[in-house]
C-alpha cells in the first residue's frame, strides 16, 4: 500500500473537507499517510533524511551500520533519523540475526496540491 504525504496550506481545512466527504460516503478506501504544511515538511524531510531514504531505496542495505557507512555519517545520527522515520511509518526495521535492516514501508507518494481537492 502506498504511503501518501499530502502537503497542504491548512491541515484543518484539509481534514474538514475529508470529514465532509466521509459524511457523504464518498471516501472509498483507507490510506496510509501524513498531512502536513510546507513548513512541517521541510523540517521532517531534511536533505539528510531524504538522502537516507534514497540510499535505503536504491542500495542493498544490510544494516543500520552499513547505511551509516554509505552515508558517511555517524551511526548515532543515522539511527536517530531511522527511529524518527520509523515512528511516522516511512521505514520498517527487519531483524536478521543481530542486525536491524531498514526498509521503506512502501512506495512513497508526495502530493503537493492536496489542499485543492481531497482525494478519495
Amino acid at each position: 500500500m502506498p504511503f501518501k504525504i499530502h502537503i497542504v496550506d491548512s491541515v484543518k481545512r484539509y481534514t474538514d473537507k475529508l470529514d465532509e466527504k466521509a459524511k457523504k460516503g464518498l471516501l472509498q478506501e483507507p490510506q496510509r499517510g501524513i498531512v502536513m504544511t510546507p513548513e512541517t515538511f521541510s523540517k521532517v524531510f531534511s536533505p539528510e533524511r531524504i538522502k537516507l531514504l534514497q540510499k535505503i531505496h536504491t542500495n542493498n542495505i544490510t544494516s543500520i551500520y552499513h547505511l551509516a557507512q554509505e552515508l558517511e555519517k555517524p551511526y548515532e545520527v543515522v539511527f536517530r533519523n531511522i527511529k524518527y522515520l520509523k515512528g511516522i511509518g516511512l521505514i520498517k526495521l527487519i531483524q536478521k540475526d543481530k542486525r536491524k535492516i531498514p526498509h521503506l514501508s512502501g512506495i512513497v507518494s508526495i502530493q503537493m496540491f492536496a489542499n485543492q481537492d481531497v482525494e478519495t
